[in-house]
């Protein structure tokens, strides 16, 4: 699905119902935010949100009063890195939910100051207190009133964070993607009210999935009232039946009645209660192995019925994350590809964080590593612009290619620092820089929409060292947010026995994400670290370092003025170059 939101088919689609630039990177947004394959900076569960914010502090507050847990200490965190999330998400709330937040902000300082002031003692009534006076969907209902100022115009910076928030609500909404693009194309055809089609209404769907190691599930009725089911047998199946290639040995079809948006959403609630259900067939039948198949039906509410599968990506190519066996990372990566194949979200999240644990990381070192990830998301961030910039090959890259060299049929950067350069602002560039920036401009322009946005939005960035340090910061407190939320859910699913949470398959995917750019960069530096024969940092050692190297760079950017030094081509590697580009 990556890039979808930039095919042709939807750029004529556009071209045809005659958006303008802020509509077309309105609904591009949306899109990308809910791509499953967008990275950690882009994905809606790694977006800065007070929606998030303040459900993740009404969710933690709640069962600190029931339960004690998340202790005090943690909870105290939670509140600091929320109050940070929304006070940089306070901007977009002029345009509505703007008391509702505030109101939200007042209750979390009187609650830290509760917790400061009477610590390990603190009275669960408070907490109580609190929870109850926090209303996020009061602040998702101010958010979907966007839509009109965001469709009339609202300019940049304040439409990309509004477009985010905007996102978040849909994603919480229980929105597929793929569907959503569907819809979204459609309704471009016949535009009506667009928040019926980021926001549909709920309807009752029914899924059929094939449950292999049984024949019966007994009192299933009872565990899961409304579902029915049907014995399988493989040699009476017809030839043509889709069913036929999930059947394998004793199988049941259970079809689950679930209420949902669209299809896709349907086919994942259905196989998240149906697994939920299959624990505890799995604790009666203890030598019994009982599984989903990846396939399934959906009939929705008019009869139509939809077949498809899980998800799954596939490459030509499979690489590992080092060429070597990095010891102490051998564990991590066990965990973390766990974590990607567990169903359950709350669990998924809790083996997230145990995969970062394994690499000796502790609750009070997620300052070092929220530090460490800004630093690996900017790279990312610069990478993916150069990407969408470049995704139609047409004449008008080629002075860019001359300035910025690519390699492979995908048109891999060879130089980060080259396409850093080239988006500069530059009072005398030479004839070839010159070029090359002309045609960033002019690829932007023909692209429209959110990749014009993102042009923009990253030259002025770059234009500014001290906007530069403060989009930094921004990422570091959402990924200290992020962090301390799945610490709090890992001891909600393993300490609490938690297995439901609002919002908390965006935390899974959350989880698994940060996990995997952690792998991404501390792989790098073992890599570079081999090939230069130096002895291996341990990772803990490794986080300390790039928190500082941060520091370092954000106080930089404060006091230069200018980010013609700064380099990304190593900048969460081992080598201390991240403020030498243009030297000798």
């Amino acid at each position: 699905m990556r890039y979808q939101y930039l095919d042709d088919r939807l750029r004529q689609a556009f071209d045809h119902a005659g958006l303008d630039r802020g509509q077309r990177a309105l609904l591009q947004g949306v899109l990308r935010a809910l791509d499953p394959d967008a990275h950690l900076g882009e994905h809606v569960a790694g977006l800065n949100s007070a929606v998030l914010a303040v459900t993740r502090a009404k969710t933690a507050l709640e069962s600190h009063a029931a339960e004690d847990q998340p202790r005090w200490n943690l909870l105290r965190r939670i509140i600091t890195t929320s109050l940070a999330c929304m006070d940089a998400a306070k901007p977009a709330y002029e345009h509505g939910g703007g008391m509702v937040l505030a109101k939200a902000r007042r209750v979390l300082v009187k609650v830290d100051a509760a917790i400061a002031a009477d610590g390990q003692k603190l009275d669960p009534a408070v907490t109580a207190a609190a929870a109850a006076k926090l209303d996020p969907r009061a602040l998702g209902k101010a958010v979907r009133k966007w839509i009109t100022p965001l469709w009339n115009g609202v300019e940049l910076p304040l439409r990309a964070r509004m477009i985010a928030e905007v996102a978040v609500v849909v994603a919480v909404h229980g929105q597929d993607g793929r569907q959503l693009r569907a819809d979204l194309l459609r309704w471009l055809k016949k535009p009506g009210d667009l928040g019926e089609v980021l926001w549909p209404r709920e309807q009752k769907h029914v899924v059929a999935f094939v449950v292999r190691g049984a024949r019966v599930l007994r009192h299933l009725d009872g565990l899961l009232p409304g579902a029915r089911q049907e014995p399988l047998h493989r040699n009476r199946l017809p030839k043509d039946d889709f069913l036929k290639d999930a059947v394998t040995g004793s199988s049941v079809l259970v079809r689950v009645p679930v209420e949902a948006a669209d299809v896709h959403t349907a086919a994942l609630r259905g196989r998240r209660v149906l697994s939920e259900v299959l624990d505890q067939y799995a604790a009666g039948e203890r030598l019994t192995e009982l599984h989903i198949a990846p396939v399934w039906q959906v009939s929705g509410p008019g009869g139509r019925v939809t077949r498809g599968t899980e998800h799954q990506r596939t490459v030509g190519n499979a690489y590992p994350l080092t060429a070597y066996w990095p010891v102490e990372l051998r564990s991590a990566m066990r965990v973390a590809n766990l974590a990607r194949q567990v169903d359950a979200p709350m669990a998924s999240a809790g083996l997230a964080w145990s995969a970062l644990e394994a690499t000796g990381l502790d609750p009070s070192k997620i300052a070092w590593l929220a530090k460490a990830c800004a630093l690996q998301v900017l790279r990312q961030h610069l990478v993916s612009l150069h990407v969408v910039v470049t995704n139609h090959d047409t004449d008008l890259r080629r002075p860019l290619d001359a300035q910025v060299p690519t390699t492979g049929v995908k048109h891999h950067l060879k130089s980060v620092d080259a396409w850093l350069e080239a988006l500069i602002p530059h009072n005398r560039p030479n004839a070839q820089l010159g070029a090359a920036q002309e045609a960033i401009t002019a690829l932007a322009e023909s692209e429209g929409g959110l990749v014009h946005d993102l042009v923009e939005l990253w030259r002025a960035r770059l234009a500014d060292s001290e906007v530069l340090a403060g989009w930094l910061r921004e990422q570091e407190d959402t990924a200290a947010a992020l962090l301390e939320w799945l610490y709090v859910t890992r001891n909600l699913a393993f300490h609490a026995g938690r297995f439901a949470s609002p919002a908390d398959t965006l935390t899974a995917h959350a989880g698994q994400a940060v996990a995997d750019l952690t792998l991404e960069f501390l792989g790098n530096w073992r890599t570079v670290e081999r090939r230069q024969g130096r002895q291996e940092t341990s990772a803990v050692e490794i986080y300390r370092r790039l928190a500082q190297r941060q520091d370092q760079l954000v106080a930089r950017l404060k006091r230069a003025g200018s980010v013609r030094r700064l380099s990304v081509e190593d900048i969460s590697g081992p080598d201390e170059k991240w403020w030498s580009r243009g030297r000798n």
